[in-house]
């Protein structure tokens, strides 16, 4: 293989990279400066071009096969990205579900990892997941993730399955699941508090249920939320590996 396919072969590389370094969470996000996204995917091509070189792949010269070939390969990065980036979508959700039964539905801050407004306790549990991800070395499965599929999908080999729509779709509407998995703990002690302050309502109709209730359930919610932090990291045990298994069988489906 000559320099110049040496060098076609390593942006190829590179721009796949580039493609799950710009939308996976934690890694896309904007508080990891662009500079370093660019080392990472760097670094990551410069490591794989030779493997992927001695392959003996043929890379076309002709400039619009040739950006065709990298529109792919962006593509498979990015997509890659997407699926992984559905765990933290039901994070947001299930957060945003616990904040509208305990009350905190009026408050959201900004997270700069997702670049959108959050719900508090989303926030929260996005921040756990995160340092969770870091704890069992996620972002290093990621880059893996990636660096395995050059095995099942060479440069220039997308050609995704005609079912595989529908199973990503599928994939999308297991983010609700997932997010009442998450709420369920918190929206159940609700459930029990709002029943109740009703009994206590009809029973004392003097009793301001908007004063007492208010503090009553952002309390609550605080309290179930302390004392399920074991549930949720268990929880995010079994959505990371499952994480990892749509992306094992994304790849499937791109080749």
């Amino acid at each position: 293989m000559g320099d110049l396919d040496t060098a076609l072969t390593f942006f190829l590389v590179f721009v796949r990279f580039s493609g799950l370094v710009v939308s996976a969470p934690i890694l896309g996000s904007s508080n990891f400066p662009a500079i370093g996204k660019i080392g990472l995917a760097g670094f990551s091509a410069l490591l794989m071009t030779p493997v992927i070189a001695l392959a003996e792949q043929s890379i076309p010269t002709d400039p619009v096969a040739f950006a065709l070939m990298a529109t792919g390969e962006l593509l498979i990065g990015l997509v890659m990205g997407l699926v992984m980036t559905l765990v933290f979508a039901a994070i947001q959700l299930g957060g945003q579900v616990m904040d509208m039964q305990s009350g905190f539905g009026l408050v959201n801050v900004f997270n700069p990892a997702l670049e959108t407004q959050f719900p508090i306790f989303g926030f929260f549990l996005f921040i756990l997941a995160a340092l969770y991800l870091f704890t069992i070395d996620g972002h290093h499965m990621m880059i893996v993730a990636l660096a395995d599929s050059f095995d099942r999908v060479p440069l220039g080999g997308l050609a995704p399955d005609a079912d595989l729509m529908w199973v990503v779709t599928n994939w999308g509407a297991g983010v609700f699941y997932d997010a009442l998995l998450i709420s369920a703990p918190v929206a159940g002690a609700m459930m029990l508090a709002y029943v109740t302050m009703g009994i206590m309502g009809r029973v004392v109709p003097q009793l301001h249920l908007f004063v007492v209730g208010f503090p009553l359930t952002i309390a609550l919610g605080l309290l179930v939320t302390a004392l399920s932090i074991g549930l949720y990291l268990t929880l995010m045990d079994g959505v990371f590996e499952d994480m990892f298994d749509h992306v094992d069988e994304l790849i499937d489906g791109l080749a």
